[in-house]
């Protein structure tokens, strides 16, 4: 948005938002002025204001008489009439009744030149005071070039017809070093992009007889059950869970998309973590950590009957048809294809062609956490 439609459109607006006040900006001029153009272009019998600025830059507005009387009446007798002006010394109170139009204005002024350089030159001014006359504006002035924004405003569809300006310094430093901080990495950025960081992922969870897990050595073979493809999870170092993902194919090797929850998006560390527990989570079984053994005695059944556990014979369960269960998804260019349980395991275990290689590949030290029984 131009500089010129921008300052329209933040006066309407505002005089809109405020009173309900229809103010039409008809044109805008801008121009550049040094300290004694700005001191010579300051009118006889206008309101000066002064504007507190950022890093302690001033500016200065300039409100002829027709405008501040229609302000004032709107805010007294809420309307705007065609009465003549009163000649009358101007005081604070007429600065205070036009100092709600200039902080909504200049506000939105800088807000809607969002993508324009000259942003940076408009935003951060205040109203500050009144001023007596043009004579004491001088002494004030330190930039060496300033830029007036001089406005013909139309009150309550021609009812009053009166002219603001507008005088901001010209500040070239601003938008330099502006620029040359832009994209400009954080002072902590580089070091903080290599700290390395600990996920885990689980592809299902398992539950099996003690003794059967007993016998469990490196190399062995564990099918997974059906809904894996749907279980994947990813887990931090502490056990919360990050992100949840789904299994398939890619190139011809497994690979697993990832889904990250949408409440993490550019959360805050407590956000992430609040959403992390709002995640749903699986139906709590067993696992076992044959590394962790604080706590742990021996002596405790788990509330499991041993004669029920000397029943259990592993080799007389059922066969499980896994070719039954197999499970075949598609996700587009990710060209998953997951072929059930004994596809996975023959691929794992090393077939003719695989990617993968043999069960070595696969085969991992197994841990399981007899605290958490």
């Amino acid at each position: 948005m131009s500089p010129a439609k921008a300052l329209r459109r933040a006066l309407s607006r505002a005089a809109d938002v405020l009173w309900d006040l229809a103010l039409v900006g008809q044109s805008v001029q801008i121009d550049m002025r040094d300290q004694d153009g700005v001191v010579g272009g300051l009118g006889q019998d206008t309101l000066i204001v002064l504007l507190d600025g950022p890093e302690g830059a001033i500016g200065l507005a300039e409100i002829d008489r027709q405008v501040l009387t229609g302000l004032v009446e709107v805010q007294t007798i809420q309307q705007v009439t065609t009465m003549p002006v009163e000649d009358r010394p101007l005081s604070p109170t007429d600065a205070a009744m036009v100092a709600p139009l200039i902080d909504n204005a200049l506000e939105r002024f800088a807000a809607y030149l969002d993508q324009n350089p000259l942003r940076l030159q408009v935003e951060g001014y205040r109203f500050g005071a009144m001023m007596e006359d043009a004579r004491g504006v001088g002494l004030l002035l330190d930039a060496p070039a300033y830029r007036a924004f001089r406005v013909e405003l139309d009150l309550a569809l021609g009812r009053r017809r009166g002219v603001v300006t507008l005088i901001l310094p010209d500040r070239p430093q601003r938008q330099a070093q502006a620029e040359a901080q832009q994209g400009r990495p954080g002072p902590h950025e580089d070091a903080m992009l290599r700290v390395p960081v600990r996920l885990d992922c689980a592809l299902a969870r398992l539950v099996i007889p003690l003794s059967q897990a007993e016998r469990l050595r490196p190399g062995d073979l564990l099918p997974l059950p059906s809904p894996a493809a749907a279980e994947a999870e990813l887990r931090s170092a502490r056990g919360e869970v990050v992100a949840r993902g789904r299994l398939g194919q890619m190139h011809g090797m497994r690979a697993l998309r990832i889904t990250w929850p949408a409440a993490q998006a550019g959360a805050t560390p407590g956000a992430a973590r609040a959403a992390q527990a709002a995640l749903p989570q699986p139906a709590a079984t067993r696992s076992f950590d044959a590394g962790s053994d604080a706590g742990f005695d021996g002596g405790d059944d788990f509330g499991i009957d041993q004669a029920d556990m000397d029943d259990i014979d592993a080799a007389a369960e059922p066969a499980i048809d896994f070719a039954a269960d197999a499970v075949a998804f598609d996700m587009g260019e990710f060209d998953s294809e997951l072929g059930g349980e004994d596809a996975f395991a023959a691929e794992a275990g090393g077939g003719a062609g695989n990617d993968i290689g043999g069960e070595e590949a696969f085969a991992a030290d197994m841990d399981f956490d007899f605290s958490k029984l």
